[in-house]
């Protein structure tokens, strides 16, 4: 058989690096954008909402947005397929909605309707200037290991905003390193009553109960932390700790 000429090898080689260029664009072209609105009945946008769309037969099975503030959000890299799409904000009932999204730019948009009054947020009055002072002076307290006079000023903190679940996570930890263990596992519990499922108050729970001696109760502690969401840091820490109480 004769050889084909120079020339033409090199066109058949030139071919074959544009298709293989052009491969992993083809594949990023089978992912689709999805986006909308969430208002309320009387069609006022509103900031700030949870977007919340799960197809569990596909991956990734889960994305997870905010709306800005004309109420809009937009989710891109979607498989096509049968989404549900779950909106919720405080003050209103959440809202789930199934969309069948397809592999284009152009799905449909998604307007979702909220019933509810908006409730006032934890910010709404407060000196943020004095508050980050405050922060900032709490913060180089913990950092001198001073855990007494930091906790003093976080509560002074949480007289100002008693919502601000950072503080109550800052005070469990300087409970816990000054071995008050009792306080430290109430500070916890607070965030946990309004947010039973937060990674990190359950983590911090963990921690205290496992330096306490408690082995039972950390364990159960530290394997709900993951079983919430074994993606996150939070679970890793969770899975390294369980390692060091299961020795």
């Amino acid at each position: 058989m004769k050889r084909p000429p120079r020339p033409l090898l090199a066109f058949a080689a030139a071919c074959s690096a544009v298709v293989a260029f052009a491969s992993p664009s083809a594949a990023q072209q089978q992912v689709g954008r999805l986006t909308g609105t969430v208002k309320t009945i009387a069609g006022q946008p509103i900031k700030a909402a949870t977007v919340r769309a799960e197809n569990p037969s596909v991956v990734p099975r889960e994305f997870t947005v905010t709306t800005d503030q004309k109420g809009e959000w937009a989710i891109l890299g979607m498989r096509g397929g049968l989404w549900e799409i779950t909106a919720s904000a405080p003050g209103f009932e959440a809202s789930t909605v199934m969309i069948q999204a397809t592999t284009s730019l152009n799905n449909a948009p998604v307007e979702i309707v909220l019933m509810g009054t908006p409730v006032k947020g934890a910010m709404d009055g407060v000196d943020t200037k004095k508050l980050q002072a405050s922060l900032g002076a709490a913060e180089s307290l913990m950092a001198e290991e001073r855990w007494d006079e930091a906790v003093a000023m976080y509560k002074v903190i949480l007289a100002m905003v008693p919502r601000l679940d950072t503080v109550n996570l800052a005070i469990g930890r300087a409970l816990r390193m000054k071995k008050d263990y009792a306080g430290s596992a109430a500070a916890y519990g607070e965030v946990l009553k309004r947010e039973p499922k937060n990674q990190k108050a359950l983590l911090g729970l963990g921690r205290t109960q496992h330096d306490q001696g408690d082995r039972a109760a950390a364990v159960a502690t530290l394997e709900q932390v993951v079983a919430i969401d074994g993606t996150t840091a939070e679970a890793a820490e969770a899975r390294d700790l369980l390692q060091q109480v299961r020795k």
